[in-house]
C-alpha cells in the first residue's frame, strides 16, 4: 500500500473533531469526502455506490511515509543515579517464550558502548554486557534457556574489583537447571549514558527501540553494588523495586523503592498475568495481587502507531447521520479511511446500531491458525495489497496469535487497519472466502433501507458504551448488522434497559452479544477481550481470564448470566462455509401474534432459497444461532422458522458439549440449526431475530423483491407503529 492511513475514531458528531494520520510513499496526495452507501462490488448485487461530497478537507497534502515501531518494553526515565558508576546487581524473574530467537533485551541501560544491561542471546543464554566507553565487556552463562520456564536471574558487576557474576536458575528442577559465571576484568567506571532505562528492550545510540523481549519479567530490582549473595534484597543499596502487580489497569510502572523512579509500559504489553509465585488458588488478580506481579512482553505489541497528524474535520450542523470515508489518492494508489457520523440528536425513527467494536475486533486480522486450512475452504491467503501490509507491518487482530504463539487480547484504533474498508473482501482461508463482512456487510441493509426510502440514523457501540440507554430511547426501532458479537457490560445494560422501557430490537444476523469485551476506562482507543471456554480462536493461560484494563471476568456472556438468548431469543450454535440454506417456516409462524410478519409469505413458501451476496445462496448460514429455553430464551417466544440440513463442516459450538462426541456436525445433529424468533416485551417492546450472518445479504436479491426483504419490511413497519405489536 503505497498510501494507508487511520483515524483516531471511528465515530463523529457535529461539534467533534476526528484526526486523520497518512503515510504516503509519493511527494503529494489528494483527499476527498464520500460517503459509502453500497460497497460490495458483486455484480450480482446493487454494486459500487460511492456518493462524491464536497468537505473542508478536499485538498492536496504533502506526502511523506510513516512507520510503524511494534513490540512492547518498559521505560524508566533516565534519573543519574541508575547509571550506577561504581558497579550494580540486577534481579529479576523471567519466563522467556522464545529464547531461540535472537538477541533479546531484559534490564538495562546498555547502548552504543556504553551503560549495562541483561540480554538473552543468539543461542539463548544468559548475557550481561557492559559498556565503559572504549571497550565493551560481555559474558554470558553459555546455557541456553529454556521455553516457558520461569528463571530467577541476576547479575552484578564491582567497579572497584572488576568482578563479575551472572547467575541463572530454573525454578524446575532437572538437567541444567542452574548456571553460574564468575569473571574478573580490568576495574573501570561505566560509562554513563542519559537514555531511559528500559525493561524488556534495548536501547540504541540512535534512539531506536530494539531487541525486544518475548515472555514474561516479574518484579525486576536494581542494587547500586554488586551484592556477595545474588539472591539477597539489601535495601541499604536498593535503587529501584519495580512492582508490577500495582497499576495493573495502566500503562504505569511503580517503583516501590526509595528514590521512585516510575516509568510507563510501552506499546500495551498484557498485564494480569500470572507470575513466577502464583500459586493457581486464584485466578482473579484482584484477590491475589502479590502473584500478578508479571508483565508479558511481545515483540509485536502495538498501541498507538503515532503518526503525524495530516488533517482534521469537523462535520456541519446539518451533516446527515450515516458510514462516510475520506478518500486518499496519488496517481496509481488509493485508500479509504471509513467512519460514522452520529447525529447530535436523533432525526429518525430508526436506528442502524453500527457493530464497531467488533469491527475493532477483527481489525486486522490475518488469518495466521494453520488449523483453519483443514476446513478445505483455501491453501493460501490472498496477495491483496491489504492483506500483505497487515503481514509486512505485522499488524494483528484479537483473532491472531504473537510471535511467541499466545493469544492477542488488547486491539487499538490507533493504527492503520487496512480490512475495515470498502470492497474489501474475506481471504481464501476464512469461512467466507471472497465474500464481504462486517463494514461491507452492514451495508447490504443501509443500501436496502436507502431504496425503500427510509430515514435513520447510525450510532455506533462507542456511543452506547458511553451513554446507554439515553442513546437508544428515542428510536422506535433499533436493527442490528449482520455481526454484533462483541459487547461490553455497559452496552448490555443500555440494552435492557432499552428494552425494559418498550424498546424495539430487530437482531439482524448471528453470532450476536457473545464475548465480554471491555474498553480501558482511561485509554478508550484499547479494547480488550479474554478467551476461555468457548469456540474461540485462542485460549487464556489458566489465571490469566480477568481483563486487566476493567478488572472484569472474560469470557462468554453466557457464564455471567447474560447468555444472548434472554435478549434476543437465540445464541450462537455453530459456523461454517459452503451454501448457505433456506428457511422453512415452523408451525409457531401460524400463531396469530406472527400475522403481521408473514403478510404476503405463503404457507409452504421456503425463504430465503435463492442467489445470496455472502455465500452464494440462502438467507440462513455463515454464523448461525438457535432458541434454547434453558439458556434463557423466553417461554413466549415463537419460533417462527428454522434453516437447517447444513453440512459437516458446520460443527456445533464448544460451549454446548460436555466432552468429545461423535456426530456434532449439521448433516447428523438436529442442533446445528438457524432459528428465526419472535417475542414480545415489557411496555409495548419487541424482539424479532433471525440468527444468520447472511440473511442481509439476500435483501438486494431480485431487485429487493423477495421473502426476505418483504420480511424484514413487515417486521420494521410495525415495529415503528405507536401500537404494541
Amino acid at each position: 500500500m503505497q498510501i494507508v492511513g487511520y483515524s483516531d475514531r471511528f465515530s463523529v458528531r457535529p461539534g467533534q473533531t476526528i484526526r486523520f494520520m497518512v503515510s504516503c510513499e509519493k511527494s503529494t496526495y489528494r483527499a476527498t469526502m464520500v460517503r459509502l452507501r453500497h460497497t460490495d462490488a458483486n455484480p450480482c448485487g446493487p454494486g459500487r455506490k460511492v456518493e462524491a461530497l464536497t468537505s473542508a478537507i478536499d485538498g492536496t497534502y504533502p506526502g511523506r511515509p510513516q512507520a510503524i515501531h511494534p513490540g512492547s518494553y518498559a521505560a524508566i526515565p533516565h534519573h543519574p543515579i541508575l547509571n550506577c558508576p561504581d558497579g550494580f546487581c540486577l534481579q529479576a524473574w523471567i519466563y522467556p517464550t522464545t529464547p531461540q530467537q535472537g538477541r533479546q533485551g531484559l534490564l538495562g541501560n546498555y547502548g552504543g558502548d556504553a551503560g549495562y544491561g541483561l540480554f538473552i542471546d543468539e543461542e539463548g543464554a544468559l548475557e550481561l554486557r557492559i559498556g565503559f566507553g572504549e571497550r565493551v565487556e560481555k559474558v554470558s552463562t553459555g546455557v541456553a534457556l529454556t521455553a516457558a520456564h520461569w528463571y530467577f536471574v541476576t547479575a552484578s558487576y564491582d567497579a572497584a574489583s572488576g568482578e563479575i557474576r551472572l547467575h541463572q536458575r530454573r525454578q524446575a528442577y532437572g538437567p541444567a537447571a542452574e548456571a553460574t559465571i564468575q569473571r574478573t576484568i580490568a576495574p573501570s567506571a561505566i560509562g554513563a549514558r542519559t537514555a531511559d532505562f528500559l525493561i524488556a528492550a534495548r536501547g540504541q545510540q540512535s534512539g531506536e527501540i530494539d531487541a525486544h523481549f518475548n515472555g514474561k519479567i516479574d518484579h525486576p530490582r536494581l542494587y547500586d553494588r554488586a551484592l556477595t549473595d545474588l539472591a539477597s534484597s539489601d535495601q541499604r543499596h536498593l535503587v529501584a523495586d519495580w512492582d508490577f502487580a500495582r497499576d495493573i489497569g495502566s500503562d504505569r510502572i511503580s517503583d516501590i523503592g526509595p528514590h521512585h523512579l516510575h516509568g510507563r509500559a510501552v506499546n500495551l504489553p498484557t498485564r494480569a498475568v500470572t507470575g513466577h509465585n502464583w500459586t493457581g488458588d486464584e485466578d482473579d488478580f484482584k484477590a491475589a495481587r502479590t502473584q500478578y506481579g508479571a508483565i508479558h512482553f511481545h515483540d509485536d505489541d502495538l498501541e498507538d502507531a503515532g503518526w503525524e497528524v495530516a488533517f482534521e474535520w469537523s462535520p456541519p450542523a446539518d451533516c446527515a447521520s450515516g458510514f462516510y470515508a475520506v478518500h486518499l489518492q496519488t496517481d496509481d494508489a488509493e485508500d479509504y479511511l471509513p467512519f460514522v457520523v452520529v447525529p447530535q440528536t436523533p432525526r429518525a425513527r430508526i436506528a442502524f446500531l453500527a457493530p464497531t467494536l467488533t469491527y475493532l475486533i477483527y481489525a486486522d486480522q490475518r488469518f495466521l491458525d494453520p488449523m483453519r486450512d483443514t476446513l478445505g475452504v483455501g491453501q493460501s491467503d490472498s496477495a491483496t495489497p491489504q492483506d500483505q501490509y497487515m503481514e509486512d507491518q505485522r499488524l494483528l487482530s484479537c483473532y491472531d496469535l504473537h510471535s511467541d504463539g499466545t493469544g492477542v487480547c488488547y486491539t487499538t484504533r490507533l493504527r492503520p487497519i487496512p480490512n475495515f474498508r470498502p470492497f474489501y473482501r474475506m481471504p481464501p482461508r476464512s469461512l467466507a472466502a471472497d465474500c464481504p463482512r462486517l463494514l461491507n456487510a452492514d451495508l447490504h441493509l443501509l443500501d436496502w433501507l436507502d431504496g425503500k426510502g427510509y430515514d435513520y440514523d447510525v450510532i455506533t457501540d462507542d456511543e452506547l458504551h458511553a451513554e446507554g440507554e439515553a442513546l437508544l430511547a428515542p428510536y422506535s426501532a433499533v436493527l442490528t448488522g449482520g455481526h454484533p458479537e462483541y459487547w461490553t457490560a455497559q452496552m448490555l445494560a443500555g440494552m435492557a434497559a432499552y428494552q425494559a422501557d418498550g424498546g424495539r430490537l430487530m437482531y439482524l444476523g448471528g453470532n450476536g452479544f457473545y464475548w465480554i469485551t471491555s474498553f480501558d476506562p482511561t485509554r478508550p482507543h484499547i479494547a480488550e477481550v479474554r478467551r476461555w471456554r468457548g469456540s474461540r480462536a485462542w485460549d487464556a493461560a489458566p489465571g490469566e481470564s480477568y481483563h486487566s484494563t476493567t478488572g472484569e471476568m472474560g469470557g462468554l456472556w453466557r457464564y455471567r448470566n447474560r447468555a444472548p438468548q434472554k435478549m434476543l431469543g437465540i445464541g450462537f450454535i455453530s459456523q461454517g462455509s459452503g451454501c448457505n440454506r433456506p428457511y422453512r417456516r415452523q408451525p409457531d409462524s401460524f400463531d396469530p401474534r406472527a400475522a403481521f410478519i408473514f403478510a404476503g409469505i405463503d404457507d409452504d413458501e421456503l425463504i430465503g432459497d435463492f442467489p445470496a451476496l455472502i455465500l452464494k445462496h440462502g438467507a440462513g448460514g455463515f454464523e448461525i444461532d438457535c432458541a434454547d429455553t434453558t439458556l434463557g430464551t423466553p417461554g413466549h417466544a415463537l419460533v417462527l422458522a428454522t434453516a437447517s440440513g447444513f453440512s459437516d463442516l458446520y460443527q456445533v459450538a464448544l460451549e454446548t458439549q460436555l466432552a468429545s462426541a461423535p456426530n456434532t456436525g449439521g448433516s447428523q445433529n438436529e442442533a446445528v440449526r438457524c432459528d428465526m424468533v419472535y417475542f414480545e416485551g415489557p411496555n409495548g417492546g419487541a424482539v424479532f431475530s433471525v440468527g444468520s450472518i447472511s440473511w442481509n445479504s439476500c435483501l438486494s436479491y431480485n431487485g429487493g423483491d423477495n421473502n426476505v426483504a418483504r420480511i424484514t419490511e413487515n417486521v420494521l413497519r410495525r415495529f415503528m407503529e405507536e401500537e404494541t405489536p
